[in-house]
């Protein structure tokens, strides 16, 4: 007897391409998020106000960098910015969710750190591509 398999990403021509464009986007904001952080940290901002700017910076590289080179883009930036801001809101909650229920089951804070480093990019490629950067139907169906 044989099960169902489970289904499987079909990718359409040009959705490789953008997973590629995604994961640099991904790299580039993680280095401004990284570089804010080293030179106000640097400038003798307090620790906690220099996540919260060095947060908002890499997140802002990250929208546009989607933008213009991930999904190159023409819609409205009301539409898919709140979309995407939506997208880094629920993920940083969901994030923080996760993390903590590693550490609950008794994951060292390193090993949550990176349970939670693993799981965010394809949690945010499917809400970005799918729904919030989506062409087409209302609902973000592509």
């Amino acid at each position: 007897m044989t099960g169902a398999s489970p289904p499987r990403w079909n990718p359409r021509p040009g959705e490789l391409a953008a997973v590629l464009r995604f994961a640099v986007v991904g790299v580039v904001s993680t280095l401004v998020y990284l570089g804010a952080s080293l030179v106000l940290l640097d400038q003798g901002i307090a620790p906690r106000l220099t996540n919260l700017l060095a947060f908002v910076l890499g997140t802002v590289a990250s929208y546009l960098g989607h933008y213009f080179f991930t999904y190159r883009s023409g819609d409205s930036h009301l539409r898919l910015g709140t979309r995407f801001f939506l997208v880094t809101a629920g993920l940083a909650l969901l994030c923080a969710g996760l993390h903590h229920l590693a550490l609950l089951f008794g994951a060292t804070p390193r090993v949550a750190a990176l349970f939670v480093t693993v799981a965010y990019p394809p949690l945010s490629f499917g809400l970005n591509h799918f729904w919030a950067f989506a062409r087409g139907a209302p609902g973000g169906v592509r």
